[in-house]
């Protein structure tokens, strides 16, 4: 049988993207930054495009749910997992 801790999922909005989901990209086709840039948009390849993760933290780190939003203050969701 396989030992499991109870642990919080806590889902935050992503810190690579700040929550939009894509990843934006200037460039110039011909190499001179003066010419015309295009700008490109691609999925966050932090988050996989949804804008948000989730982080597993140890339950026994925290005397409650109260103390974990301490570290967390902006998270969108918080679950306990058993």
């Amino acid at each position: 049988m396989e030992d499991t801790m109870t642990h919080y999922d806590v889902t935050i909005n992503c810190p690579e993207c700040e929550g939009a989901g894509l990843k934006c990209f200037r460039h110039s086709l011909s190499g001179n930054p003066e010419t015309a840039v295009t700008i490109s948009e691609i999925d966050c390849p932090a988050c996989g495009g949804r804008g948000e993760i989730t982080i597993k933290e140890v339950a026994e780190l925290y005397e409650n749910t109260q103390e974990l939003l301490e570290d967390y203050p902006t998270a969108l969701n918080v679950r306990l997992v058993a």
